[in-house]
C-alpha cells in the first residue's frame, strides 16, 4: 500500500513539472546581468566567462539578460 502512496506521489511531482516545462516564458522569468551580478555579487567577467562556456544569454540593445532558471541551475552546479 505505501509503494502504491509513493508512486502516486512522484507521478503527481513528475505531472506538476511537465506542466511548468509546457508554460509559455513571459518577462517575469529572465533577468538582466546588472540584476544578476547585484544579486549574485559576481562581476561582469564572470558572466562573460560563463556564456563562453555555454550559459545561454538573450540580447536586447545593449543589454544582457538570462533565464532565471538557467541561473539557478549554473549556481547549484557550482
Amino acid at each position: 500500500m505505501k509503494s502504491n502512496n509513493k508512486i502516486n506521489q512522484i507521478l503527481e511531482k513528475l505531472k506538476n513539472i511537465e506542466q511548468k516545462l509546457e508554460k509559455p516564458l513571459s518577462v517575469e522569468d529572465f533577468i538582466s546581468e546588472l540584476q544578476a551580478r547585484k544579486l549574485l555579487t559576481r562581476g561582469s567577467t564572470w558572466f562573460w566567462e560563463q556564456r563562453k562556456k555555454g550559459l545561454p544569454s538573450y540580447k536586447l540593445g545593449a543589454e544582457v539578460y538570462y533565464k532565471k532558471s538557467d541561473l539557478l541551475i549554473l549556481m547549484k552546479s557550482n
